[in-house]
């Protein structure tokens, strides 16, 4: 009787484990599975087109850079030919981590500017630069070093100050 309650016990101590395994592989693998994309990420493409020149340089994640590049002739910090630039894991690296993880605005701007961003495309969504999903960073409502350009239901552009 005892073997059968050792091997119970055992068999919900794997249960646990396995089902906290479960959640974690969900919760990574779901912005992957879903439309990354917003529509209105894709309608604000129109007021790119009309408000900003070609080969203007926007703060962006992989995604929206590619869509970004694809559609309208302007370059993201991350996204498209990306990776064939120099210094490309530290430029994934600071556009996840110190824009779109920025700690305060400063630091945002700081790296925006650096990379030659005249714009940071902020969707309403988890982002990846490179690195895991995270929902940007509320910092560029500082009107110090940003000015909101554009808004919808999907993402929000801010002008480099």
């Amino acid at each position: 009787m005892r073997e059968f309650a050792l091997a119970g016990l055992l068999l919900v101590c794997v249960a646990y484990f396995a089902y906290g395994d479960l959640r974690d592989a969900d919760a990574q693998a779901r912005p992957w599975m879903n439309t990354v994309i917003l529509p209105n990420e894709v309608a604000g493409l129109g007021w790119v087109v009309l408000n900003t020149q070609e080969r203007t340089v926007f703060a962006t994640d992989i995604f929206s850079g590619e869509m970004m590049m694809g559609h309208t002739l302007r370059e993201g910090t991350v996204g498209g030919d990306w990776a064939i630039i120099p210094d490309v894991v530290q430029r994934m690296n600071d556009v996840q981590y110190k824009i779109y993880g920025a700690s305060d605005a400063k630091q945002a701007h700081e790296y925006a500017v650096k990379y030659g961003a005249k714009y940071v495309w902020v969707p309403k969504r988890m982002v990846f630069a490179g690195y895991e999903w995270k929902w940007p960073a509320s910092v560029f409502g500082d009107t110090n070093y940003f000015k909101r350009v554009f808004d919808n239901e999907g993402v929000s552009v801010y002008e480099v100050l």
